[in-house]
């Protein structure tokens, strides 16, 4: 299990939303470099960054310049998301901004044969991101839900050859209220994918819930809020698992 601690970018400033609503966000005073450096320390093997104002605005933000600092002054790969909307942000990202994983949310709805073509691009550098309240999807920064279905969502997308998704329970990220670690564990099944859990991590017994449905698919865990507010450190988790 993978465990990959998570820095959300608001502004240039480390924020965590409850349930993705902009109004909701909290801004913890540490600077995002900093963050990544002491993940780094901690033993992290992957860092998720989202671009949170991409996000809302559907382009590319200020933000990515701090990222850019990140990937240049740290050796752990990170994963970026936020507002990649063509195959030109997603080559932006790669080769100019230092990520090695670009993940893609809405334009998986919207476009799919663009992530067909970003698959033959870039191969396994694209991980798609499903966010869904229960299994409805939603897009744009997560300001739209959709009636398209989750699971199916997953299927389609490794059909295209995606071999990673991110699955994130809306209705939990930010809530310090567990996991829902059966509908990740649903999605693993369905696609066939190796699937990230995103949204909801409080303790370290959802680290335990989680390592029982690896074998499923389910491989690696996004935390966030759970770090910020010390409810338990990184290496503490990492040790764990």
């Amino acid at each position: 299990m993978q465990i990959i601690p998570a820095i959300d970018l608001k502004n240039g400033r480390c924020v965590r939303l409850v349930e993705g609503r902009e109004d909701s966000a909290k801004v913890y005073d540490r600077d995002p470099l900093e963050v990544a450096r002491s993940y780094e320390r901690d033993g992290a093997t992957l860092i998720h960054i989202v671009d949170l104002d991409g996000a809302f605005l559907g382009a590319a933000s200020a933000n990515q310049k701090i990222i850019r600092q990140i990937t240049q002054a740290i050796s752990v790969p990170v994963e970026v998301g936020g507002g990649v909307r063509s195959l030109a942000d997603v080559e932006n990202l790669i080769d100019n901004i230092g990520a090695q994983f670009v993940i893609i949310g809405t334009i998986a709805v919207e476009q799919p044969d663009l992530v067909a073509e970003a698959v033959e691009r870039f191969r396994e550098a694209i991980v798609i991101g499903i966010d869904a309240r229960g299994t409805a999807v939603a897009v744009r920064g997560w300001t739209a839900t959709t009636t398209i279905d989750a699971l199916d969502l997953a299927k389609q997308m490794t059909a295209l050859g995606v071999q990673r998704i991110i699955y994130t329970d809306i209705t939990r990220d930010g809530k310090l209220q567990g996991v829902n670690v059966e509908l990740t564990r649903q999605v693993a099944l369905a696609s066939g994918a190796r699937v990230t859990a995103s949204g909801g991590v409080a303790t370290l017994d959802d680290l335990t819930r989680l390592l029982a449905v690896e074998a499923d698919g389910v491989d690696a865990v996004i935390i966030g809020k759970a770090l910020y507010e010390q409810r338990f450190t990184l290496s503490g988790a990492l040790a764990m698992v």
